[in-house]
C-alpha cells in the first residue's frame, strides 16, 4: 500500500520525490485541472460546501434540478435524479426494479448491484438462462450489468441481447461509471454504442466521480422509473452531492470536451508505444493490464506508480494496470513504455 500525502494529477510527491501516477481514475484530469476547481470554487461561494438537507424538503435548490436535467440530455433519457455516490445509484436502481420484477445479474457487475439480496446471479449460459426463465413463464425481468469490466478495461458486448426472441421484456440496468464522460462523441457513455431491441428498456445507473471528478451518483431512464427513484427511502432521506460540484458540471462542457480529446490521444499513444508488448492489453479504454508479476514494485523504484491491489477483495489476486488520464504528456507515456520493457 502507498499513502499519498495529496493529490493526484500525471504526478504525485511522496516524502518529496516525484512519481509519475497512473493509478486511481479522474480520467479527465479534472482534480488538478485549474479551470475546473475555479467552478468549484464559484459553487461554494454561491452555494455553500453542503447542503444538509433532504432532496423533498419544500425548500430544494434549483442547481440540482438543473444537474440532472442536463444528465438526462446527455443520456438521450426521458429524467434523471442524483444521490450523493454511485454505490447508492445503484443500489437505488436495483431496489426499484425488484417491486416489481426479479433483477438477475451477470458478470461484469459491480458489487452494488450484484451482492444486493435481491439480485440474482445467473450461473447458466445465456441462452439457457432464457429458456428457463420460459419455462417459468417468467418473460418480463431485469438483467443488471456494468458496461465496462475496469480490471481490464473491457467494454462489455452487448449483442448477445440482440437474439433475445421479441417475447421477452427486459429491463437492462446498466452501471456505466466507467463509460460516463470519456466514451462517445460528447461523453454520452455507454449508449453510443447501444442499439438495442425494442422489448429492452435501459435503465442506466453511474458513478460521477470516475471521468468527471465529482462525488455524486444518477440514475438516468424513463421518467416512470426516476419518479419511483424519487419516491425511494435512498433518495429522500440522503443528503444530496455537493452543490458546488453540481454548478461546476453544469459550466464546464468546454473543459469536459478537450479534457475528452486529450485522454483519447493518450490512450491512442499508449497503444502505439505498447503495440508490440505481447504481456500489454488495452481495448480502447484508459486502462492497460500489465500481465508482468512483480512489475508494480519495478515500477515504484523507478518513481512510477500503477494500480496493483486485489478488487473486489483484498485477498483476491492483484491485478497490474496502468490508468492512463487526460494530463499525462507523451514524455510520461514514453518512460513508462520504456521501463516495462526492460522489465
Amino acid at each position: 500500500m502507498i499513502q499519498l500525502q495529496q493529490k493526484p494529477g500525471r504526478t504525485t510527491i511522496i516524502d518529496g520525490k516525484e512519481y509519475l501516477f497512473f493509478s486511481g481514475y479522474s480520467y479527465l484530469g479534472l482534480g488538478c485541472h485549474e479551470k475546473f476547481l475555479h467552478l468549484i470554487k464559484q459553487g461554494i461561494d454561491e452555494y455553500g460546501v453542503v447542503y444538509p438537507s433532504s432532496r423533498i424538503s419544500n425548500t430544494p435548490l434549483q442547481v440540482y434540478t438543473a444537474f440532472e436535467n442536463k444528465l438526462a440530455a446527455l443520456t438521450h433519457t426521458e429524467a434523471a435524479v442524483v444521490f450523493s455516490s454511485g454505490f447508492l445509484s445503484a443500489r437505488t436502481a436495483v431496489e426499484i426494479i425488484a417491486e416489481e420484477m426479479n433483477v438477475y445479474c451477470m458478470a461484469p457487475a459491480h458489487p452494488a448491484s450484484s451482492h444486493h439480496h435481491q439480485a440474482k446471479l445467473i450461473t447458466t449460459d445465456w441462452n439457457t438462462f432464457l429458456d428457463e426463465r420460459v419455462k417459468a413463464n417468467e418473460l418480463k425481468f431485469a438483467l443488471a450489468i456494468d458496461s465496462i469490466n475496469p480490471t481490464p478495461g473491457r467494454i462489455t458486448d452487448f449483442n448477445f441481447l440482440k437474439e433475445v426472441p421479441s417475447s421477452f421484456h427486459i429491463i437492462l440496468i446498466v452501471d456505466d461509471s466507467h463509460g460516463i464522460g470519456w466514451m462517445g462523441a460528447n461523453g454520452e457513455g455507454i449508449i453510443s454504442k447501444l442499439n438495442l431491441p425494442s422489448t429492452i428498456e435501459l435503465l442506466l445507473n453511474f458513478s460521477l466521480s470516475k471521468a468527471y471528478h465529482l462525488n455524486a451518483g444518477a440514475v438516468c431512464g424513463s421518467e416512470k422509473w426516476v419518479e419511483k427513484a424519487k419516491q425511494h427511502i435512498n433518495f429522500t432521506t440522503s443528503t444530496p452531492p455537493m452543490p458546488a460540484l453540481a454548478h461546476a458540471f453544469l459550466h464546464a462542457g468546454e473543459i469536459f470536451e478537450q479534457q475528452r480529446n486529450l485522454l483519447h490521444q493518450n490512450i491512442q499513444y499508449l497503444q502505439n508505444l505498447t503495440s508490440t508488448f505481447t504481456f500489454a492489453a488495452n481495448e480502447g479504454t484508459p486502462v492497460f493490464v500489465v500481465n508482468k508479476q512483480s512489475v508494480a514494485p519495478y515500477l515504484l523504484q523507478n518513481n512510477v506508480i500503477i494500480s496493483s491491489f486485489g478488487y473486489p477483495r483484498p485477498e483476491n489476486s492483484p491485478v497490474n494496470r496502468v490508468v492512463v488520464n487526460a494530463l499525462h504528456l507523451k514524455s510520461d507515456l514514453e518512460k513508462l513504455a520504456q521501463l516495462m520493457e526492460q522489465f
